[in-house]
């Protein structure tokens, strides 16, 4: 078992950044401008049936607002993404070889 750690300043402060950059909520009509997917996948992302994210965007008596949580939800995938893209390739490398070290442990046991 791995052993806890206590969180640093650099920790704290990061979480910071984090937490302005993320506290805004992002609507979906917002999230689709950014980003190509479609309606079963924004249901994926969101954790949503795909009928629910269809009432977004549809017009009178059916239409729902999507939740504070789904908003917030949009908001912390494209900051997430934002932040994947911005990476330096290395050390995507890096993470690769480390998950494909792992998945190969776990089928060797």
């Amino acid at each position: 078992m791995i052993a806890a750690k206590t969180p640093t300043r650099r920790h704290w402060e990061v979480f910071e950044v984090y937490k302005a950059r993320v506290a805004i909520k992002m609507e979906p009509e917002e999230f689709l401008k950014h980003w190509a997917v479609n309606y079963e996948e924004l249901a994926e992302l969101c954790g949503r049936s795909k009928s629910t994210v269809a009432h977004w965007f549809s017009q009178g008596e059916h239409r729902r607002e999507p939740s504070a949580s789904d908003k917030r939800r949009l908001a912390e995938i494209h900051a997430l993404w934002i932040q994947f893209e911005n990476e330096p390739a290395h050390l995507r490398e890096i993470w690769a070889r480390k998950r494909r070290r792992k998945q190969d442990k776990e089928c060797n046991d």
